[in-house]
């Protein structure tokens, strides 16, 4: 199925969308009506999809709590399976299951994987790449998330977009396969796009790394089913019977218990490789271990939210994912901290422990932290971004501003990013009584995304004040 724009619906449904736009702020119960129906006769029109979620989300906003926040992010394995025969048999009507989902909660995890999957049936990248980032927006460390956006943004060609989701995971996951051969085909791609084969690397050189990208994205794939990991454990396992020195072999034999769910035998496995030699000054296996805890953790949130999908009544399993989520969150932030005090001069994980103080309402400490990351290039944008918005959270809006207009003059093109930048800019411009800055930053939004957050609504509210 072919995606439009609104530019190709009728003039008469253009205006409906326009109707439904300007009510997104005061009334998007209307909005989503109109937005519903244009979308029902007209599932390619992408924007269209946009405006309906803007509204939907506007109006859901503040509902969920309690038992729905638990519930609206579970991914259950019956519904999985239901949602595959039902893209396999018919992804348009599963496009339509999925937005009758929606309608009730535009938080419903399993509906946006359904709406993703279909679209990807039907090569509707563009309305993909929308389920899988409101997944990403719920859930941003969720590898399979991540995996399925990069995997949306690079059909786009949109790889600078690709490659930045996937290194902010990678960073906390680096020894996931898929999501390094992802990044490779980004780059490689990135890099085809721009024409600079010959700028740093032959032509052969560029083809062989594209060749090599496919080879591990392949074998990754290949070897996710049960039966192969089996397989390769055994092998592992006979490996280090042959050479219990070699370090390969326990990595290999952990990444496949990992792939497995098996993460008690993952970590024994990683145990015995760090009381070899070679294995106590491994700083990379350490980093392992603690994503594979983590991933322990989430399992066992992810295992009682699904009990809790089948019986919402349950007040154990209520009371289990509360503590289990406490829990992971202390697990997160003591790690965080140690890999600061151990490694003071790794200026990603200072990063990464900004983002948790910012998290957890302590502002100043995630200030201090953030301004030390800027000194890292790899999360140098990122940093200017949170260090923007903790100021601003802080309502220093002058000092937030200068943030932003830097993370602004540092991220090429138009990405999510850039987008989220240019709308805080404009606040913080609002904020300060500077109306003329604040509209040229949200112009610059509305041009190349219409249906970001209420930016349109702000333009219309803007000009009805000044003709009024």
């Amino acid at each position: 199925m072919k995606e439009i724009t609104l530019a190709d619906l009728d003039p008469r449904l253009q205006k409906q969308v326009d109707n439904a736009r300007k009510s997104l702020g005061k009334n998007p119960a209307y909005a989503i009506d109109i937005m519903s129906g244009i979308v029902a006769r007209n599932p390619g029109c992408l924007e269209a999809r946009k405006i309906l979620r803007q509204a939907q989300n506007t109006a859901h906003a503040g509902k969920s709590k309690g038992l729905s926040k638990f519930m609206t992010r579970v991914t259950s394995i019956p519904f999985a399976v239901t949602g595959d025969s039902k893209v396999k048999k018919d992804p348009v009507k599963a496009m339509e299951s999925a937005e009758d989902l929606l309608k009730a909660n535009p938080e419903n995890a399993a509906a946006h994987k359904l709406l993703g999957s279909a679209a990807e049936a039907l090569e509707m990248h563009g309305t993909a790449a929308l389920a899988y980032e409101s997944l990403y927006k719920m859930e941003p460390a969720n590898t399979e998330y991540v995996k399925s956006l990069m995997g949306a943004y690079i059909d786009l060609g949109r790889n600078d977009d690709a490659i930045r989701v996937g290194e902010a995971v990678y960073r906390k996951n680096p020894t996931d396969e898929e999501i390094q051969a992802l990044i490779k085909k980004a780059s490689v791609q990135q890099t085809m796009d721009k024409g600079r084969w010959e700028e740093d690397k032959s032509f052969r050189d560029k083809l062989k790394d594209e060749e090599e990208s496919q080879k591990l994205e392949q074998a990754s794939r290949a070897q996710t089913g049960e039966e192969g990991l089996r397989m390769l454990i055994e092998e592992a396992i006979k490996g280090i019977e042959a050479e219990p020195g070699n370090m390969n072999f326990y990595r290999d034999l952990v990444g496949h218990y990992r792939k497995l769910g098996e993460f008690d035998n993952a970590l024994e496995w990683i145990g015995k490789a760090r009381e070899l030699e070679a294995g106590r000054a491994d700083v990379n296996l350490e980093r392992l271990e603690m994503a594979i805890k983590r991933d322990k953790m989430a399992a066992a949130i992810e295992e009682q939210e699904a009990i809790l999908e089948s019986d919402p009544g349950n007040a154990a399993a209520q009371e289990a994912v509360a503590t289990l989520k406490q829990e992971e969150r202390a697990f997160r932030r003591g790690q965080s901290e140690q890999l600061v005090q151990r490694y003071p001069n790794e200026f990603s994980y200072r990063y990464e422990l900004g983002e948790i103080y910012f998290e957890d309402g302590e502002t100043d400490a995630s200030i201090k932290e953030l301004q030390l990351a800027l000194r890292s290039p790899k999360v140098r944008v990122n940093s200017l971004v949170l260090l923007g918005k903790a100021y601003k959270k802080k309502n220093f809006h002058d000092m937030a501003a200068e943030q932003f207009v830097a993370a602004k003059s540092e991220i090429p093109g138009v990405t999510e990013q850039k987008k989220e930048v240019l709308y805080e800019l404009g606040e913080c411009y609002e904020q300060q009584g500077d109306m003329d800055k604040a509209m040229a930053e949200y112009k610059n939004l509305y041009s190349s995304d219409i249906a970001y957050r209420d930016v349109a609504q702000k333009i219309d509210d803007f000009y009805s004040k000044k003709n009024g």
